[in-house]
């Protein structure tokens, strides 16, 4: 209880709240890693997403709140498995504008480019989750976009965010090691 209270305890009430919405984005991300079906994963990819969204808005992380609504977009888009490349186009082009916009936002810096992490990470993400390569979405995950937003939530104190990274990329790892496994002892 002390960790806890050290955390939390010179936290206002609206930061209290924001981190409720992060704790609930971070249980619906992980509910949806139990479902095999793609278009339930990605609806629960997104609703997480939304969850994420009001987090960052009300700590005032204007990219990560942009980002996650764009997260939501891309999870309704990427519900049905059609690869239409117009899909994967607007997902990138509303990134690039969700980055811009918080450039426009953010005045300093130090939040520019920790927007740039996740948005970089988002659009190399995007790519591997629509063509639908599981194991190289897995690799991007535990590689390139858990360490973007792990490092933005560190900064902006997102502990859902934070703990939702960290189990996406131990997820990947567990799902890689039974994919292998798997395939040693099925028989040619």
């Amino acid at each position: 209880m002390g960790i806890l209270a050290g955390l939390f305890g010179g936290m206002e009430p609206i930061d209290l709240i924001a981190q409720a919405f992060s704790i609930i984005g971070l249980v619906i991300i992980v509910l949806s890693f139990q479902f095999k079906k793609n278009s339930t994963f990605f609806f629960l990819q997104g609703s997480g997403s939304l969850m994420f969204f009001i987090n960052f808005l009300l700590i005032g992380a204007w990219a990560g709140a942009f980002f996650n609504m764009c997260n939501l977009l891309r999870g309704l888009l990427f519900m049905k498995e059609a690869k239409k490349t117009w899909k994967l186009a607007v997902v990138e082009v509303a990134y690039a504008g969700c980055f811009a916009f918080s450039v426009v936002l953010d005045h300093s810096w130090q939040q520019i480019l920790l927007a740039a992490l996740p948005c970089a990470a988002l659009l190399v993400m995007s790519v591997f989750m629509w063509r639908g390569n599981p194991k190289h979405i897995r690799y991007c995950q535990i590689f390139c976009s858990s360490p973007g937003w792990i490092v933005h939530n560190i900064f902006n104190l997102s502990v859902g965010g934070l703990i939702c990274e960290c189990f996406n990329m131990i997820s990947s790892v567990i799902y890689l090691i039974r994919r292998r496994d798997d395939a040693k002892q099925t028989p040619n």
